[in-house]
């Protein structure tokens, strides 16, 4: 830390300034007058006045009550439907009030104008409401004390500087060159010819005038090769995906050079052995890396170790769930988070990547599968298709590639029916959706590692839960091109009503879907905001899988209880979350929280600093969450680490 008179070390830095900051004002004419008030001082000052209390906090329905004794008349305007945040015991007492008409309610409202005698409310509708009024508490909180942050040049949360904002473009620019660049056609035919084969022959390449002289005409080529009548449906993706790599691959690497000038420059004195420094060696080498394989790979046929570039993205990722999950482990070591930290590396390890890559052809290749006419190879790896076993964890519609890569077989069309529509729903009836999400996905399995020292900047709010309804649309667009696809096969075995349009319409628009979704939602933009939006964007945004899951969470038996009367609404339970579910709205109101959102991930459990909150089940399953009241919330014991603690 850098005063003005001395420079200290510290780990943390605590701020006690003695306030919060200015009281929130409501920007409206005659809030000047001395009538107006942003605090309750004494009760007794209301006697035999109208009191307006503006608000919908606690200290807001706190004032309606305690001045309810003495004021002539009460008002309360608030501009939501309900008191979401208010504890549910002032939620009563004001609910009683109401009832013996000492005080009125007036929500989805907001105050146009205060005037001496009277004050102007306007309702949702547009409708102008007039109130005689003496008093009025505008009690609607604090502001940030931003002024003392500025001149301290303390950034705060969610506040980007100009080298953020670069680091953000570059994390998208990274993030497009892996996503894109890995399933992007070969180039290496255009630029060169034939393969390289070897390092020192890519280097001797890469410093012609005539391989950069193909490389700068290249998008002309690619561009050429897309508007002409040679191209297939089949092969369209990999050339879009050829051209938006190599845009993206120029930038990271002009933006890239630029902001590693500049880190340089600015902390060359400041390297020190510890977390932070492995963290972004790491981060830089996993980008120079994946740049050499897609550029080696795409322009001069290398292969790495001979491993393709897939290989090489699945066993990294791999390897950064174990980092970062190993690195969860040891910041919070409860077991619950042991076990499901330990679930998702093994998962991620095993079926998705030692066993596909290594163990399967191993097999293939000592006859050891049932040879090439068995089961193993006509029904579950046709034409030794390895990468099939992705399906045994990623459920449809996440896996789209065991219906659309080749024939679908009888034995995946099944196994995806019964995973998606019997087992699914089985688990998250009784578990909850993050059954799936927090303890077997691949995605979450690296939101919940990588993305974990990042979920506290993930968006909250009303707009936030809006944009939380484009899932429900990538379902449905999953939902019509299976079916096109399905009907499709229909065509293959001859029935005449189906004409083989049906399958060019299916395969045009699956094309497109993985472009628009699997690579530039769940990879692109799902990777690459990772750092500023956390790491669960994909899974709360886009994933259609979890769509799905939505629906059957309604009927879902899983809750995290709460204790209401040890909440204190610190607000870190909400904070921590990264699916940017309102945790302590039902924490402080003792209600089980039910939001379908929830991936069961602890962070809230773990946070909360009077262990308030504890994982558990209903008796069965109750849509409208009621049952508790009648019957208590069945908490687990301490000592069980299903608590989440």
């Amino acid at each position: 830390m850098v005063t003005d008179k001395k420079n200290y070390k510290a780990l943390r830095v605590i701020i006690a300034i003695g306030k919060s900051g200015n009281s929130r004002t409501l920007d409206v004419p005659g809030e000047e007058f001395p009538k107006v008030f942003n605090r309750l001082f004494d009760p007794a000052d209301a006697k035999d006045k109208d009191v307006l209390v503006v608000g919908g906090g606690d200290s807001a329905l706190e004032t309606a009550i305690l001045t309810s004794e003495y004021a002539k008349s009460v008002s309360i305007s608030y501009r939501k439907p309900s008191f979401a945040r208010a504890k549910e015991g002032n939620a009563d007492k004001v609910k009683r009030l109401v009832e013996q008409n000492k005080v009125k309610l007036l929500m989805e409202t907001n105050v146009n104008e205060i005037k001496e005698d009277r004050v102007i409310i306007e309702s949702s509708d547009k409708e102008k409401i007039e109130l005689k009024n003496d008093m009025v508490f505008t009690m609607i909180g604090r502001e940030l004390p931003t002024e003392f942050f500025n001149k301290s040049n303390i950034k705060m949360e969610g506040e980007l500087s100009l080298i953020s904002k670069l680091q953000f473009l570059l994390l998208i620019f990274i993030s497009g060159v892996i996503y894109f660049g890995k399933s992007s056609a070969d180039l290496y035919k255009y630029t060169l010819g034939e393969k390289v084969d070897s390092f020192i022959d890519f280097l001797n390449q890469l410093f012609t005038i005539e391989f950069w002289g193909k490389f700068i005409s290249l998008p002309a080529y690619l561009l050429e090769t897309l508007t002409s009548d040679s191209i297939r449906i089949w092969s369209v993706t990999k050339y879009i995906n050829a051209f938006v790599a190599y845009i993206v691959l120029i930038g990271a690497l002009i933006l890239g050079s630029y902001l590693l000038l500049n880190f340089l420059k600015n902390y060359k004195d400041k390297f020190a052995l510890n977390w932070q420094t492995f963290k972004y060696a790491y981060y830089i080498f996993i980008a120079i890396f994946f740049s050499y394989v897609f550029f080696g790979g795409r322009y001069f046929g290398i292969e790495v170790f001979g491993k393709s570039q897939s290989f090489w993205y699945t066993a990294f990722y791999s390897v950064t769930i174990l980092v970062f999950g190993l690195r969860r482990i040891h910041v919070k070591p409860t077991r619950y988070i042991k076990y499901q930290t330990w679930s998702l590396i093994l998962i991620q390890a095993l079926p998705l990547f030692i066993l596909p890559e290594f163990v399967f052809p191993f097999l293939g290749k000592i006859g050891a599968l049932g040879g090439e006419n068995g089961f193993v190879f006509t029904q579950v790896f046709p034409n030794q298709s390895y990468w099939r076993s992705y399906g045994f964890v990623l459920a449809w519609p996440l896996n789209f590639s065991n219906l659309y890569n080749g024939n679908i077989t009888t034995f995946w069309l099944i196994f995806s029916l019964v995973q998606t529509f019997v087992f699914i729903p089985a688990i998250v009836y009784k578990w909850g959706k993050g059954a799936y999400c927090g303890w077997i996905c691949s995605c979450g399995a690296l939101a919940e590692t990588l993305g974990d020292e990042y979920r506290t900047l993930a968006p909250h709010g009303a707009k936030a839960k809006k944009w939380e309804n484009i899932g429900q649309w990538v379902l449905l667009a999953a939902f019509i091109i299976t079916g096109l696809k399905l009907i499709s096969i229909l065509y293959k075995i001859e029935i005449p009503i189906i004409n083989e349009n049906i399958s060019y319409t299916a395969d045009f628009f699956q094309k497109f879907y993985y472009i628009g979704i699997d690579v530039i939602f769940a990879g692109v933009l799902g990777v690459g905001v990772y750092f500023f939006l956390s790491g669960r964007v994909w899974c709360r945004f886009g994933c259609p899988l979890a769509a799905l899951m939505h629906i059957y969470s309604r009927f879902s038996k899983y809750r995290i209880f709460s204790e209401k009367k040890k909440c204190i609404s610190c607000n870190i339970c909400t904070k921590v979350c990264h699916m940017g579910i309102d945790v302590m709205n039902y924490a402080n109101k003792g209600i089980p929280m039910n939001d379908v959102e929830c991936v069961r991930c602890s962070a809230c459990v773990v946070n909360c600093p009077t262990e308030v909150l504890s994982f558990g089940s209903l008796e069965k399953s109750d849509l409208e969450n009621t049952s508790y009241k009648e019957s208590g919330i069945p908490f687990l014991e301490k000592k069980d680490w299903g608590r989440g603690l």
